[in-house]
């Protein structure tokens, strides 16, 4: 068992848990200062909404493709060395990013080139952060777990951009870069302290690689809890979340802003985010966690019908806020679902697949987005992404099959 205080229903009762939170609440923020850097950087380098959609893409796309492959390794491996592993490769690349920016050699080739070597190592990271967590705490601290760790990672998104704007403002893009890279050195240290539980030992080595893959897929279409939340929660990544992506665009088409009002609103998002999150935690129970993703992703649908008609700053905001609560309702109460109701010997693959649409469904959409910023402008593009998020969104919620799973839990 974990080492954990057992009468207690909070994942803060592990130990191993708390060290792990430590060293993870700095490095996410450090991963919301890289995002923002990025984002505002393709901007300096090209003043392109295309270029930003682009660069946001090359970050994400690598989830759609490695993603489900990678889920397989993880449940092979010890997870706890797999994600040292990849805090060192993505600490590196941040360097390696600082450096060319503080020699002003960085080009948008450059730019790309590295978003899309993050992409590689984030999406072999996702699967096996996500499975990791079950190793640290006792079964029933598992929806603890998970609520915690979404109010860390979206309190970062409220932490991470003010400091980014400061540091960006004050010191330059390249110092952005420098700090990311610090942060990744705690969760490395927590990592190398930490003892987590054995989990439950998954399919054979030697059963054949496509095989797994498989049946990880054919198990999450035939789970029905699973299979609706992940739709719904595709649906609305896709184009909430792309458009979150472009802010750095829509922040100077619709506002004539600069960098530090870009942090504003992705601190209101931040914000709402952590709004969601505190409500998550606090739920006692977790039955209605299907109907509160599909709240949330009619909540991203409307939000952004409301950005489409911003005009002030102070209302951007406020509509900000709103759309980054109602996307955290989707992605807390998709991955809660998910990780209550998966069998552990299949959770690497099958929660890989949740990191492929909620992290993976931004990148397409984000490209989409900025293609039609640059040809009809911001309003529009908001207008239409809203109606179609809406109407799809009310398609899978009316279609629900009936199961095929024969093992699992619902």
């Amino acid at each position: 068992m974990p080492d954990s205080n057992e009468h207690s229903r909070s994942a803060l009762g592990s130990k191993n848990f708390r060290i792990f939170l430590c060293g993870n609440s700095i490095s996410v923020i450090g991963l919301w200062i890289q995002r923002l850097a990025f984002g505002w950087q393709a901007w300096q380098l090209s003043e392109s909404p295309l270029v930003i959609g682009l660069v946001a893409g090359a970050q994400f796309i690598p989830l759609f493709v490695l993603t489900p492959f990678f889920g397989v390794i993880v449940d092979r491996i010890r997870r706890r060395n797999g994600a040292i592993v990849m805090h060192v490769i993505m600490m590196i690349i941040s360097i390696i990013l600082a450096v060319l920016t503080l020699l002003n050699a960085i080009t948008i080739d450059w730019l790309l080139g590295l978003a899309l070597v993050q992409g590689i190592a984030f999406s072999a990271y996702s699967p096996i952060r996500l499975s990791l967590i079950p190793d640290l705490v006792a079964p029933s601290q598992l929806p603890s777990a998970v609520a915690i760790n979404s109010i860390v990672f979206n309190a970062s998104r409220f932490i991470g951009p003010g400091i980014a704007g400061g540091i960006v403002t004050l010191y330059g893009v390249g110092f952005a870069y420098v700090a990311n890279a610090v942060t990744y050195l705690p969760i490395i240290v927590a990592l190398l302290v930490i003892k987590p539980v054995v989990a439950a030992p998954g399919p054979p080595k030697e059963a054949r690689y496509i095989d797994q893959l498989l049946e990880g897929l054919r198990y999450t279409r035939d789970h029905p809890s699973i299979r609706q939340v992940i739709l719904i929660a595709g649906v609305s990544t896709f184009f909430g979340r792309g458009i979150i992506e472009i802010f750095p665009a829509l922040v100077v088409l619709m506002f004539d802003g600069d960098s530090a009002l870009l942090a504003a609103l992705m601190a209101a998002a931040g914000a709402g985010a952590i709004g969601a999150s505190v409500i998550f935690s606090l739920l006692r129970s977790h039955r209605h966690l299907p109907a509160m993703v599909l709240m949330g992703a009619v909540g991203v649908g409307i939000s952004m019908l409301l950005f489409a008609n911003v005009s002030q700053v102070a209302y951007g905001l406020a509509v900000t806020s709103l759309l980054g609560f109602f996307a955290t309702m989707v992605s807390i109460g998709s991955q809660s679902e998910m990780q209550i109701k998966v069998d552990n010997e299949l959770r690497g693959r099958v929660m890989s697949l949740w990191t492929l649409v909620i992290i993976g469904g931004p990148a397409i959409g984000s490209i989409v987005a900025g293609a039609l910023a640059s040809n009809l402008g911001s309003t529009y593009t908001l207008l239409l992404f809203s109606g179609i998020s809406l109407l799809l969104t009310a398609l899978v919620a009316l279609r629900r099959p009936a199961s095929r799973v024969t093992n699992g839990r619902d």
